[in-house]
């Protein structure tokens, strides 16, 4: 506007309206083209509804339930004479095929001896099948016996005539134990209390897996146990009832029996003496009335 004074004073008006104008008209200008130009397309003409994208997963580890402490040996464990036990351990599969170099030993020197999945723990026996817990069972001696305790998960204690391939840790094959009993699996819960092994039941595994552990040593035999392929004199044949006992059994019953029928008889009189002394009242009560009305 400083140029305006210098054309002069007839000159000022026009010449402020015609900058008005020019300035008026650029703006306008840019207006249109911000307004219909690429940098102001609406949302829906650029990309599709932001709805329809899935936003990303999220991965967050949350504990839902806290661990359980480390299984601690109970009161009252000893350790066992040192090389009187060996721990064997074995797969099916393995076995089957080559059972001399199938076993693997380990000597069992300590009180108690934890199994499981876990490699966190010092001095644990691995099994790193799906069906295993971190600590799964327990083995402790107590009382000159081994004992076995389910932790976190089911345990099977096995007859050892299930696995004719069994080996010792010098690959000879081992004494055989059996028992009349027809149950040769026994299912162990973490509820139930320990089992005691003995000669024919010292082979366990942990859960669905296919390894077993057995227990090599001199364990103590259990009532009706018997070595296989010992002759039939030292087989702990079953006790046959006396004719003495016969006789006792069959006088218990007839004392059972008679006794049953003097309490029969003694209720049957109850029950009559009852009948008969409500007869009597009833009749001198109907006397007492009868001679009052006289």
């Amino acid at each position: 506007f400083g140029s305006s004074v210098a054309i002069g004073s007839r000159h000022i008006i026009p010449y402020l309206f015609f900058s008005l104008t020019s300035l008026v008209l650029s703006t306008r200008h840019v207006v249109f083209k911000m307004a219909y130009g690429p940098l102001c397309q609406c949302a829906f003409m650029s990309y599709g509804p932001r709805i329809q994208q899935k936003a990303p997963a999220l991965e967050i580890n949350k504990m839902i339930w806290e661990k359980k402490p480390p299984f601690e040996a109970p009161q009252g464990c000893e350790a066992p004479p040192p090389g009187a036990f060996m721990l064997m351990s074995f797969d099916v599969s393995e076995a089957k095929e080559d059972p001399s170099t199938a076993m693997r030993s380990m000597p069992l020197d300590d009180r108690c001896v934890v199994f499981g999945s876990s490699q966190d723990h010092d001095g644990q026996v691995h099994d790193g099948h799906k069906s295993v817990s971190e600590q799964h069972t327990a083995l402790f001696f107590m009382k000159n016996k081994w004992h076995i305790k389910a932790i976190n998960g089911t345990t099977y204690l096995e007859s050892m005539t299930l696995h004719p391939y069994l080996r010792d840790a010098e690959g000879n094959i081992p004494k055989r134990w059996t028992s009349n009993s027809t149950r040769k699996i026994e299912a162990l819960a973490p509820m139930d209390p320990k089992k005691r092994l003995s000669r024919e039941c010292c082979v366990f595994r942990l859960g669905d897996s296919d390894r077993r552990f057995w227990i090599a040593g001199n364990l103590p035999l259990k009532e009706g146990e018997y070595e296989v392929g010992s002759s039939a004199t030292d087989k702990p044949a079953a006790a046959k009832p006396s004719d003495r006992e016969r006789e006792r059994e069959r006088e218990r019953e007839r004392g059972d029996r008679g006794d049953r029928r003097d309490r029969d008889r003694d209720r049957r009189d109850k029950g009559g003496k009852k009948d008969r002394k409500e007869g009597r009242s009833r009749t001198r009560s109907r006397s007492r009335s009868h001679r009052r009305r006289k």
